[in-house]
């Protein structure tokens, strides 16, 4: 059970330890197309939807290495048609002897102007502290508690925030919005929740804070062989179990107000190929061409923490769906989660 979960903790990187917001730009993929013009189908019938595509980031909040840095630099400099969503972690600026000027400097480093700045929230204790919020270790995302002598230095990526109450979890929201922001990285209204774990308080909370998007639902479909036997896979099967490829944005109401949800229905990176991303984009190409006149969204992306290795697959994806897109004249665009319609 040990050499399992061992290897089980590698792929997990992202969900372990060992692990003013800019509008979207719409960039077209169709070659010979501006945003928002109508072009005709191959069969002849003139066309204003498009497929959309998400690309987002999730900072873990666990380190700020310089490989993976360099790794999103090559990425933008590659693709500068293409807006991230930059799901961003306050846990940065809470790590011991953490500096904020340099831990800005770091972020600042791989964003652009077109990105659109969210919030990413996992259990970290440092963070979860400096909020005035008790922490708990009573369970983690492997189904069993937090060894708490690994928190040293700093622990809790693995605890689901599904375990705090609303008010506790809108606390720790306002602590990153307001550390964000005091260094230079003021909010959009958009939200992913750790491990895609956004149940009712996560939820709750979210729209009390006066956040209108979240994109934590998932496909859980894309996560089950790596999550195997893990108890993750039957909560998020509980929260998302209805979401899958061509799931598209709708609305959850809450008891604070509506809140958008836009499906992370290609997953991230780390749990996908690049060949899998382009399959996403082939059932949306199809959605898309059944119904020409609307849009269709689609959503990819990767963690700041693994992006040496897996930003790749992200890249080769993307070359692929823009040939796709040009030679088969369909209208692409690479749109942020407050520019989706």
């Amino acid at each position: 059970m040990t050499s399992i979960l061992r290897r089980l903790a590698s792929l997990l990187l992202p969900l372990s330890f060992a692990t003013a917001g800019c509008s979207g730009a719409a960039i077209e993929a169709a070659e010979g197309t501006d945003p928002g013009e109508a072009i005709a189908s191959d069969e002849g019938e003139l066309t204003t939807g498009k497929v959309q595509i998400v690309v987002s980031v999730d900072w873990e909040g666990r380190e700020l290495a310089t490989t993976n840095l360099e790794a999103m630099k090559a990425f933008r400099t590659a693709n500068p048609d293409v807006p991230l969503v930059q799901f961003l972690n306050a846990a940065y600026f809470f790590k011991p002897g953490a500096d904020a000027k340099t831990t800005s400097t770091k972020i600042a480093s791989v964003l652009l102007p077109t990105d659109e700045l969210g919030l990413h929230i996992h259990g970290w204790k440092r963070l979860f502290e400096a909020s005035g919020v008790t922490f708990r270790s009573d369970s983690t995302f492997w189904g069993t508690p937090l060894d708490l002598a690994s928190c040293s230095y700093d622990c809790g990526h693995e605890v689901p925030i599904s375990l705090y109450n609303t008010a506790e979890l809108q606390r720790v929201m306002r602590t990153s919005k307001t550390t964000l922001a005091a260094n230079g990285f003021p909010l959009a209204k958009s939200f992913r929740a750790g491990g895609w774990m956004a149940s009712t308080p996560v939820r709750e909370a979210l729209t009390a804070e006066g956040f209108t998007v979240d994109s934590s639902a998932a496909n859980v479909p894309f996560l089950a062989d790596e999550l195997v036997g893990l108890p993750v896979v039957g909560w998020l099967r509980n929260l998302w179990g209805s979401i899958g490829t061509t799931s598209q944005p709708y609305t959850i109401s809450t008891r604070a107000g509506a809140l958008k949800e836009i499906p992370d229905n290609g997953a991230l990176a780390d749990y996908v190929t690049s060949a899998e991303m382009v399959s996403v984009f082939q059932a949306h190409k199809a959605r898309w061409k059944s119904a020409p006149t609307r849009n269709t969204v689609m959503s990819i992306g990767f963690h700041q923490e693994t992006a040496k290795t897996y930003l790749p697959r992200v890249t080769s994806a993307i070359r692929e769906i823009k040939r796709i897109a040009a030679a088969e004249r369909i209208p692409v665009a690479f749109v942020t989660t407050t520019a989706v319609k």
